[in-house]
């Protein structure tokens, strides 16, 4: 299990999350206007990793807005790892579900992600992990090198809009 913090005012975000929990960001991102990042808990803490979204910029990465536009712009959710995205989502709308941010798949291919929403409203992220070249599972979606090393760009946290 991961979270998903996504925030309009991702730099506010940021601070309250370094401050009261000890958490550190890194930039995922692929440029400006890629509203992507990762959250890091402390080392020791049982919240391996975590993914961060700055909503404010809208769209996505293939300037498709209206696939996100059932995602609040202020929100927190823990993330399922799941074998089959695919078929997760089928079973998620099967048993009165539904999803909210259909399945895609990261810049890299590593993963896969989708946003549902349960029988009550509450959001929940899905991700699986794809296989390699190797036919083994990537381990991580956060490269290792990456965490606690590349802060998040000022263009992704100054968009204040308090």
């Amino acid at each position: 299990m991961a979270f998903e913090l996504g925030s309009k005012n991702l730099g506010k975000a940021q601070t309250f999350y370094e401050q009261a929990f000890g958490w550190t960001f890194t930039d995922g991102s692929n440029g400006p206007g890629d509203p992507f990042g990762f959250a890091n808990a402390p080392e020791g803490s049982n919240i391996p990793w975590g993914t961060v979204w700055n909503t404010n910029l809208g769209g996505d990465r293939e300037g498709n807005p209206a696939e996100y536009r059932d995602v609040p712009d202020e929100y927190l959710a823990f993330v399922l790892l799941v074998d089959d995205l695919k078929e997760t989502c089928r079973l998620v709308e099967e048993a009165g579900g539904t999803i909210t941010l259909p399945p895609m798949t990261n810049d890299d291919g590593t993963f896969d992600a989708a946003h549902i929403r349960d029988v009550n409203g509450n959001m929940i992220g899905l991700c699986s992990m794809n296989v390699s070249s190797d036919s083994t599972p990537h381990p991580n979606p956060v490269p290792q090198e990456m965490i606690g090393q590349t802060p998040l760009p000022d263009a992704l946290l100054d968009q204040s809009n308090d």
